[in-house]
């Protein structure tokens, strides 16, 4: 079966009435990415900001093969969209808001995208193995403008965010700008996962979560490692599965010393004399250093065996 690989940060092409070819106006198309090889499976369509795909009855019993979430962080504070979806991918992490508005008559859930945010919720904070694997993955995509031909598009152009778990789910109350009338919503922080070599994933995993002949847990084959592991852990196993991007800011030695003559390069002359004899201490220090700056990027730190030296991953 042809692979449909999709990578974070790769920007995807939608249009409702677009074909199946792989690329569409040289970007690749959702369309062909979500096909799924059965017939009787619907397109995935991305018209809500929360589109669940069909739940469906396999071997095993009832499951979501997964949902798919359109969020428009560029709109954030504006009259449409006055609440702040947050991305932070480099660590991640994902703050997003249900589908709840100010004109929808009855409780929070009644919508269409909440209540499958809740259901997803159920599964995703279970204690039980068998559940989490049946439990819908969710693949978040951030839209965004474009410029074609000089002419500024706001609709259609998507970067995937990522594959992710719901850590929490909160009941909240916002108020819509325009009425000043408050109104209640879900807002759900969600993990990003690590995936596999290079940052890609299969979309065959949920054509195999479609396929109502597999079981939740035969469909697990083509999924990413970490998805394997929290199935296999749970919630316990997400802070070791959390994406992370450790950002490279390497410079010159030139630029790394402080200005000649300033209160900066007392310092450091100081400092170089206090350890001219001292070279073990020295390590020492560079070590706290190291650590203090290495965990405020959210890396693991561990103290060096002196024999050995700074455990850094």
């Amino acid at each position: 079966m042809e692979e449909r690989l999709l990578q974070v940060g790769e920007t995807v092409r939608y249009a409702r009435t677009s074909s199946l070819e792989a690329l569409y106006e040289g970007y690749l198309n959702f369309h062909h990415l979500t096909l799924s090889p059965r017939a009787s499976d619907k397109r995935i369509i991305l018209e809500s900001g929360i589109n669940a795909v069909a739940p469906l009855t396999a071997i095993d019993g009832a499951r979501r093969p997964a949902i798919v979430i359109r969020s428009s962080p560029w709109k954030a504070g504006t009259e449409d969209t006055p609440w702040h979806d947050e991305f932070d991918l480099d660590h991640g992490h994902i703050r997003y808001f249900g589908d709840h508005k100010v004109t929808t008559i009855g409780p929070v859930g009644s919508t269409r995208g909440n209540r499958a945010l809740l259901e997803a919720w159920r599964l995703h904070t279970s204690t039980s193995s068998a559940e989490r694997a049946s439990a819908p993955p969710l693949l978040v995509f951030a839209a965004r403008p474009e410029y074609v031909g000089g002419r500024r598009i706001e609709k259609g152009y998507l970067d995937f965010a990522g594959v992710c778990v719901i850590e929490r789910l909160e009941f909240v109350v916002q108020r819509d700008p325009r009425t000043g009338r408050s109104f209640p919503n879900v807002v759900v922080d969600l993990a990003v996962l690590s995936l596999d070599q290079n940052d890609e994933v299969d979309w065959n995993w949920i054509n195999d979560r479609r396929d109502p002949s597999r079981t939740a847990l035969d469909s697990l084959n083509r999924a990413p490692d970490s998805w394997k592991t929290w199935v296999r852990r749970g919630r316990v196993s997400i802070p070791s599965l959390r994406r992370r991007v450790m950002s490279s800011r390497v410079l010159s030695r030139a630029d790394q010393l402080p200005e000649p003559g300033s209160i900066e390069a007392g310092l450091l002359e100081a400092i170089y004399h206090f350890f001219d004899d001292k070279k073990h201490a020295f390590e020492l220090l560079a070590s706290r250093v190291a650590a203090w700056v290495l965990d405020a990027q959210g890396g693991n730190y561990s103290d060096p065996d002196p024999r050995v030296g700074v455990g850094v991953s």
